[in-house]
């Protein structure tokens, strides 16, 4: 687009030549450029804004953020505190394939899109599931430091501004409520 607009105050430039003197051109370029940079700095995109989560579920564990995030980034755990029925995992690594199918029998495939070690984040993005078929989603677990002792885990779920069907709501809600159940029952809070 600048260079449209450069191009065109070239072309005046060289008619308006004949009519006035160099000295008058560079002042009607300078206004031009200072219009033109005013224009750009004008139409900057406003920031985005977070999405909510579609479902979110929290809790507060007697145990150190550490050792909760030890435990619940181990790919290997999974099976054990999600109640999900079958589950398999190349490695614990950012992109590792995951595929399973929870207690209701429904089957997705995912990978760890983000695993971040300093602020015990890990991401799953789903790239298939019998949810929602195609249509991908996000699904994180956040481990929050509380003190020397506790910690608090958010279990959430991101699926865009779409409205999540009634059967992939409940379906998540009771993996994420067994999650729950099983992170009390391990660290007892």
């Amino acid at each position: 687009m600048l260079l449209l607009i450069t191009q065109f105050f070239a072309c005046i430039s060289l008619l308006l030549l004949e009519y006035i003197t160099v000295k008058e051109m560079r002042i009607l370029l300078c206004l031009v450029l200072m219009c033109c940079m005013s224009g750009l700095a004008s139409a900057q995109m406003t920031a985005a804004k977070k999405i909510p989560p579609a479902i979110e579920k929290k809790i507060v564990l007697k145990a150190s953020a550490q050792k909760v995030w030890d435990y619940i980034s181990e790919p290997a755990n999974y099976k054990k505190f999600s109640g999900v029925k079958e589950f398999t995992c190349e490695e614990k690594a950012l992109n590792a394939k995951i595929e399973l199918t929870g207690k209701d029998g429904k089957k997705r495939s995912q990978y760890i899109s983000v695993i971040d070690y300093d602020v015990f984040k890990i991401c799953y993005f789903v790239t298939r599931s019998d949810y929602t078929g195609d249509k991908q989603w996000v699904y994180a677990f956040e481990v929050h430091p509380k003190g020397d002792k506790k910690c608090e885990v958010v279990l959430s779920v991101y699926n865009g501004f779409d409205e999540l069907s009634p059967e992939f709501k409940k379906g998540m809600t009771e993996e994420f409520d067994t999650i729950v159940a099983s992170l009390q029952k391990k660290f007892k809070s």
